[in-house]
């Protein structure tokens, strides 16, 4: 069975209420008792404002970069200088892009350095900024008092789901995830948003019910479900499908699944999360989930759900080698996703997107 690790780290909160200086209108809805309590704070910055909104055009956010950043630091605690030590000292910076560029390939070299790097300094004087106008004072106060309620409400029922035992089975032992454990970060400011985090962690708000993060626990630690080369192989070879590419122009504005790789990449997470969160009684509806989330863009998600739950993994030993024998079998090929999809939802008797 998984263990489960339920605790929560200051950093990734003010990580999240970063992405505040967006003046997002859903984010201050989510958020609008700290965004109150910080508005003078927040409008005193209209180059943070600007800096973040420019961000967010270009398919990420502070919060994207600042989480990552603070994955990397292991203090726990609330030393500004510690935090921020990532995007103040070169050796360390350098450390920072050789993990998510060289060793995860989460980003090219030239994406790094022409779009993320440069920006490092500015979003370092940000969280500088927040922590030292009164939000670390707040986040005591207010905001860990709650987090250590939720967690002790959490640990009574998280043992009855083994995500890390059900994750083996599906990706098979090529991809097994390497500990039993998993690692769950309960955060005041995470909401829309699930994140992935290094070595089976992953952050979640704790506003949520514990069966929608065991959900997105089931996400973050299918990501990737097998090499990403392969994936991008798979995303080339489909591109000229017209139900996939209408998808990925009809995403929500500012998407991060903005490359044929990581939109494939995160069609497959999902249909493979979805199809193993029905199984485990914490998906509700799934293809009318998939119909919904996102604007319904995941169409190829649908696909892949609907092959694992009629038992297309029967005789294999990975998603990886079902997916290729769903290629093999034109279940997925070019021209034929539309047909596919729509029949799913019309046996189902589903409302479809597409």
């Amino acid at each position: 069975m998984s263990r489960w690790n339920i605790t929560y780290s200051y950093k990734y909160d003010l990580a999240g209420f970063c992405n505040l200086f967006t003046l997002s209108k859903n984010l201050i809805e989510l958020h609008n008792e700290g965004y109150d309590q910080f508005l003078d704070v927040i409008q005193a910055k209209p180059d943070f404002t600007q800096l973040a909104q420019s961000m967010q055009q270009a398919g990420f956010d502070p919060r994207v970069i600042l989480v990552s950043v603070f994955d990397m630091v292991d203090h726990h605690g609330s030393d500004i200088d510690e935090l921020c030590s990532f995007m103040e000292i070169p050796e360390k910076l350098e450390r920072l892009q050789r993990y998510y560029v060289e060793e995860k390939q989460l980003v090219t070299d030239e994406v790094w350095r022409s779009n993320v790097e440069p920006i490092i300094p500015t979003l370092s004087r940000m969280a500088r900024y927040v922590h030292e106008n009164g939000f670390h004072g707040y986040w005591k106060e207010n905001c860990e008092p709650r987090l250590k309620d939720r967690i002790a409400e959490f640990g009574k029922v998280a043992d009855r789901y083994d995500v890390v035992g059900e994750i083996n089975h599906l990706l098979g032992p090529k991809y097994h995830l390497p500990m039993d454990e998993v690692t769950l970060y309960v955060s005041h400011f995470s909401a829309p948003f699930g994140t992935k985090l290094r070595n089976q962690s992953f952050l979640a708000d704790a506003r949520w019910e514990f069966k929608n993060i065991v959900a997105i626990a089931l996400h973050e630690l299918i990501h990737p479900p097998f090499s990403r080369d392969k994936i991008k192989k798979i995303a080339e070879y489909l591109w000229e499908d017209d139900i996939l590419l209408e998808a990925y122009h009809d995403q929500p504005p500012n998407t991060t699944y903005n490359t044929p790789l990581r939109f494939l990449e995160e069609h497959l997470t999902e249909g493979a999360h979805v199809y193993l969160g029905e199984k485990m009684g914490v998906v509700d509806e799934p293809l009318k989930y998939l119909a919904e989330h996102d604007d319904g863009s995941h169409v190829v998600s649908v696909i892949i759900y609907d092959g694992l739950r009629r038992g297309v993994m029967d005789g294999f030993g990975s998603l990886e080698d079902a997916v290729e024998h769903m290629i093999d079998d034109g279940i997925l090929a070019p021209g034929n996703l539309r047909r596919e999809y729509r029949d799913i939802y019309k046996k189902a008797g589903v409302k479809a997107a597409y």
